[in-house]
């Protein structure tokens, strides 16, 4: 039996110091939408405007995909999520996620959000990305000092 949404939100580390009410709100927000293997969820340089978090399956995080220089960033699975600047920011995208199997993801449109994000899911999420930059600037430093 597939996890409800909300408890597919709380055990996302996006979300997990959000209270159930705010989940409430938040699951109402949801999206579901299933992707086919080798499908593009999101290109490199376009327009970014949506949260994904991955219910089932699994996608390759890649940078000039198109290229024959492409790189492969990373690969996430059930429970991870990608696009969180996207959902705060509206930036174009950073690099282009494929599904690498069938999966479904969550869905949080930026537009949703912005109208209804409150205090203590912003606060959350902002904590979360600061760890994340954090991370980023303790791996860039790493690279530098060899």
């Amino acid at each position: 039996m597939p996890v409800s949404i909300e408890d597919m939100l709380a055990n996302t580390s996006l979300f997990s110091r959000v209270d159930r009410d705010e989940l409430h709100q938040i699951a109402g927000w949801v999206q579901i939408q299933d992707y086919k293997p080798g499908q593009v969820i999101d290109r490199e340089g376009d327009l970014g405007t949506t949260l994904h978090i991955i219910r089932s399956g699994s996608v390759d995080v890649y940078q000039a995909y198109e290229s024959d220089d492409q790189t492969l960033l990373a690969s996430f699975g059930e429970g991870d999520f990608f696009g969180e600047m996207a959902l705060l920011l509206g930036r174009p995208r950073s690099a282009t996620v494929v599904a690498k199997e069938e999966t479904e993801c969550l869905q949080i449109l930026r537009n949703s959000f912005a109208e209804g994000a409150t205090a203590p899911v912003l606060w959350a999420m902002l904590q979360h990305v600061a760890e994340r930059l954090a991370h980023a600037d303790e791996t860039i430093g790493e690279m530098h000092s060899h």
